[in-house]
């Protein structure tokens, strides 16, 4: 089988959702195993997903020269991802920063693949203006809207090391109840219509909300910001070195290049990739490592 047919047939198995087309007759350093996290999934359309990356790996085998290969489910539970690069059945994985942390001995920590965000991700707590709530503790027995994207998977830890440092309650008993969205306009609003005092929302969201409706600005005020932090990514295996890492590398900071990069870009919401160190994490670290502390300190887990 030529290199054309055996590009073609994995193309087509990729959009069927089918297992690669004769991986196993090519050469492995001169292809990526690449696996995504069930954590990115969001509210994500998965046959979306599926065809723009399908559609973007072709770009990427045809101009760069290397074969690619990806699960045809597209999104893994983090577990099976584990097993996967312990087996080294695994070159890459796209995933969020506490599982990066949970798998660091496994990923290379020299070289990650991060998303651009403009503005940088911040979390912010939003009450209303006229709502007479000075600080945290004012909030105790109230409601809680809480977003919840792959973006912000560290807003619980975050909340907790809040909540530590000013009430000593956790963020689980200091609440009368917290719900869980998915949409930065499905958490901001209630606030804004009184129907929750407060919600864990990013800086980001609530300033495009603002731009749109000036109300909201008018209306709402951040009680307190999180420091700016990097949550999601793309990483090699510790030790894979192969030939087709630095082409998948200048593929991912190309994607704004392409309609169907663009496409995956819009899906999971940043304005392009950029590479980095796991330094970049470093608030991140802190902030999971302070809320382990305190999980661990009340009998529970984070």
């Amino acid at each position: 089988m030529n290199r054309a047919e055996y590009r073609r047939r994995s193309f087509l198995a990729a959009l069927l959702g089918l297992p690669g087309a004769a991986a196993a007759q090519e050469p492995a350093a001169q292809m990526l195993r690449f696996g995504l996290s069930d954590s990115l999934r969001g509210d994500i359309n998965v046959a979306d997903a599926r065809s723009a990356m399908a559609v973007w790996f072709r770009r990427i085998e045809q101009d760069m020269k290397v074969d690619l290969r990806y699960d045809p489910n597209v999104f893994d539970d983090v577990e099976r991802l584990a097993i996967r690069l312990r087996q080294r059945q695994l070159d890459a994985v796209a995933l969020n920063v506490i599982e990066y942390r949970r798998l660091l001995p496994l990923l290379d920590p020299d070289s990650v693949t991060i998303p651009v965000l403009t503005p940088k991700l911040q979390y912010v707590l939003l009450v209303r203006a006229d709502a007479g709530v000075s600080r945290l503790a004012d909030l105790q027995g109230r409601r809680l809207v809480l977003l919840e994207t792959p973006h912000t998977c560290l807003g619980p830890a975050w909340l907790s090391t809040l909540l530590d440092a000013q009430s000593q309650v956790g963020h689980q008993r200091f609440f009368s109840s917290m719900a869980k969205k998915s949409k930065p306009a499905q958490a901001v609003l209630p606030v804004f219509f009184g129907q929750a005092e407060a919600c864990l929302t990013t800086f980001a969201g609530f300033q495009a909300m603002g731009e749109l409706n000036p109300q909201v600005s008018h209306r709402l005020r951040v009680l307190e910001t999180s420091p700016e932090l990097v949550t999601t990514l793309y990483a090699y295996r510790r030790d894979w070195k192969g030939v087709a890492r630095d082409a998948v590398t200048r593929g991912l900071e190309d994607l704004r290049t392409s309609p169907a990069g663009r496409q995956i870009l819009t899906m999971f919401q940043c304005q392009g990739m950029m590479t980095s160190k796991s330094t970049c994490f470093q608030s991140a670290f802190a902030i999971l490592a302070q809320a382990e502390r305190i999980a661990a300190r009340e009998g529970g887990t984070l």
